[in-house]
């Protein structure tokens, strides 16, 4: 879990077409339970508690057997968003994961050239 990203059991080198990046907004520690809290230690709670969140999601999909359906979850970060490389079909089915408060499409970005 010390890689900057997980490949789940994927056989895959890069992402299948069939597949995309999706933003999963999980839950988080409330601001109550944040207040008074100096710096230091709130970047700690919210990075323990990102990363307990991405291992519950991670146990939640292989649970429901969809594990196949993803490529990669990228490593937590503070914020309460993860970044999660899967199919559809996979996002759909994440709504309905108790740690999950909502999952979106990533944007696409294109690469400017000057001409």
């Amino acid at each position: 879990m010390g890689t900057e990203t997980d490949k789940m059991a994927s056989i895959y080198s890069v992402p299948p077409t069939n597949m995309a990046e999706f933003i999963v907004r999980i839950n988080r520690p409330s601001s109550t339970d944040l207040a008074g809290i100096d710096r230091a230690e709130k970047y700690k709670l919210l990075k323990a508690n990102s990363v307990k969140r991405r291992d519950e999601i991670k146990a939640w999909i292989k649970i429901q057997g969809l594990d196949a359906e993803v490529f990669k979850i990228e490593e937590p970060t503070v914020f309460n968003m993860l970044f999660i490389t899967c199919t559809p079909r996979v996002a759909t089915q994440l709504e309905h994961a108790d740690p999950v408060v909502s999952v979106s499409r990533s944007p696409e970005f294109s690469v400017l050239r000057d001409s």
